[in-house]
């Protein structure tokens, strides 16, 4: 029973240690995404089918708050945020509406 209790032990440390020392996404990261798009309650955009897509956080290449949402994140992690404002599109066919983001962060390169 020792031994189990040991084993078991060293099995939760390990996990742990690995999933402490995953690395976040940091401004100046290319990073990669799977990510759907809802608005007004109907998907309207997403990556599924079409591959990862891939930018770099904080260069202006997304908007503002999916720049924000995706910083921090670990591999693997899954999140869904919801944007509004400054933080959403401020110009177009989506401006003004609350965009809500799944996100997976795939890979930081």
């Amino acid at each position: 029973m020792k031994i189990k209790k040991l084993i078991l032990m060293i099995l939760v440390a390990f996990l742990l240690v690995t999933l402490l020392n995953q690395p976040m996404a940091k401004k100046g990261d290319t990073v990669a995404v799977d990510y759907w798009l809802t608005a007004d309650g109907k998907q309207i955009d997403t990556s599924e089918g079409r591959g990862v897509f891939e930018f770099t956080l904080g260069n202006g290449d997304v908007i503002p708050g999916f720049d924000k949402a995706v910083t921090g994140m670990k591999v693997g992690e899954e999140k869904t945020v919801v944007l509004t404002g400054d933080d959403a599109y401020t110009q177009g066919p989506l401006a003004g509406k609350d965009l809500t983001f799944k996100i997976i962060l795939r890979e930081i390169k």
